[in-house]
């Protein structure tokens, strides 16, 4: 591969290769597709876990190769929207309350175009970035103060232990600055640098242990996928070992969800016991590989499912929204854009709670200390029904846009690019809806933005 100029990093890959980088994922969606229509799946069913079967195939041979962000947003979007309403739909993969409020064809009728529409216009309109490009067109401009990235990650390290206790305005940009461990380092792996793995293995081992405590692995989780891409070029893993890699992982986060409620269960009851023992335990008692007494393969498959299937937030929101509850034509988009980017001194920001959108939209009660989104999917059935699938296809050519920007900040910023799974952290969720993308967006970028003039314009630093 080679630039298409001087100061890009993204490329045009040759003919074949660009056909090779299509034929699998399209394979694997049309296989997948048609053994569960012939066995006897209603066809939007089986063409919705194709959908996922494209995207999960598009994801693994891009890691390694690629910035491998929006094969992993389309992966996560796909298996929470598609995959799991599937599992509830055909395997009894439900529990309580974590159930399809709406038929199978009136679901898939929405929801399919909908993540189409979102899928295709981000890989429509955002660059393919080389990851091989980026390391070339990095070394070849004026080095980098090494140094600066050590400073990096011991001062995200204090900001983890000790931003905790800051509330208010400045928590989320603490917690932003928290995250920067993980950016320095992809520039350690970037620029081949001696500690690397170390600095990789303190950085990951930081966050576990917070999130054991915690109970909540989702961050992990998403650093966890957005990170694979540089390891994997690292590494140099062919399609093969990444495939296997990505299996095992699956399988974690499988037994993962099989355990974490009686975790949860266990550190309620006695916090101090929270920690890995008590983790280990807690998976070993609920192996997945294991029948306890008392199993039931309805109920363990649908709580394994109910944290994976946002289907039934969404279907829920179909059943309510315009029965109960009138279409919001875009106020909600219009709320979002203004909580994100008009400053605070111009209007009286609302207080805004992850569950406001699921309490408002689907009729169901949840307490305050649980956290459900109905999904910027949910969002788009809110606003305009079946004609939200318009507006999946501009926020997928929005993120699309984003890329696209970043790449051109690049030829004079090269290492901007590094910084795009901070910027796409809340993007990743398949949960979170348009005022939490928005945010995210708009206070990251600026933060990311208002860091290099200072360090360029004032420091005299190349980061």
């Amino acid at each position: 591969m080679t630039y298409e100029t001087t100061h890009s990093v993204a490329y045009r890959p040759h003919q074949d290769d660009a056909i090779a980088s299509e034929i699998l994922p399209l394979l694997a969606g049309l296989l997948v597709t048609t053994a569960l229509a012939a066995s006897g799946t209603g066809i939007l069913s089986a063409m919705g876990v194709g959908l996922f079967a494209y995207s999960l195939v598009w994801y693994i041979d891009s890691l390694g190769k690629e910035l491998a962000i929006l094969p992993a947003i389309a992966t996560i979007a796909s298996g929470q929207w598609l995959l799991g309403a599937y599992f509830a739909y055909y395997h009894d993969a439900v529990t309580y309350k974590y159930r399809m409020y709406v038929d199978e064809t009136s679901y898939f009728s929405f929801v399919l175009p909908g993540t189409l529409a979102f899928i295709f216009a981000m890989k429509f309109l955002a660059p393919r970035i080389s990851l091989g490009q980026v390391r070339k067109y990095i070394e070849s401009v004026p080095p980098i103060d090494k140094s600066v990235i050590y400073y990096v990650i011991i001062f995200s390290i204090m900001t983890t232990v000790l931003g905790g206790s800051i509330r208010g305005p400045l928590a989320f940009f603490v917690y932003l600055i928290s995250q920067f461990g993980f950016i320095a380092v992809i520039y350690m792996i970037m620029l081949k640098m001696q500690y690397r793995w170390i600095a990789l293995i303190v950085t990951f081992g930081i966050l576990a242990s917070s999130s054991i405590n915690q109970s909540l692995f989702h961050t992990l989780l998403l650093w966890s996928a957005l990170l694979a891409s540089f390891i994997c070029a690292e590494l140099r893993l062919g399609f093969l070992r990444k495939a296997l890699l990505l299996a095992l992982g699956i399988l974690l986060i499988v037994q993962l969800q099989a355990a974490k409620s009686d975790y949860r269960d266990r550190i309620r009851k006695n916090p101090e016991q929270s920690g890995v023992v008590a983790l280990y335990e807690t998976m070993t008692e609920n192996s997945i590989f294991e029948e306890s007494e008392g199993y039931s393969a309805v109920n363990e498959t649908g709580k394994l499912n109910a944290r994976l299937n946002q289907g039934w937030i969404i279907s829920s929101v179909m059943a309510y929204v315009p029965a109960a509850h009138p279409f919001e034509e875009g106020q909600t988009i219009l709320r979002a854009i203004q909580d994100s980017f008009v400053p605070r001194i111009l209007i009286e920001k609302r207080e805004v709670s992850v569950s406001d959108g699921f309490r408002d939209y689907t009729g169901l009660y949840v307490n305050r200390e649980t956290s459900f989104g109905i999904s910027v999917l949910g969002e788009a059935w809110v606003n305009f029904g079946y004609y939200g699938i318009i507006m999946m296809a501009a926020v997928g050519a929005f993120f699309g846009l984003i890329l696209r920007g970043i790449m051109k900040a690049s030829t004079r910023y090269p290492t901007v690019i590094l910084w795009t799974p901070l910027l796409f952290l809340q993007a990743a969720k398949a949960e979170t809806e348009l005022v939490v993308v928005l945010n995210h967006l708009a206070k990251t970028g600026m933060l990311i933005v208002v860091m290099y003039i200072f360090a360029y314009k004032f420091l005299k630093w190349r980061i």
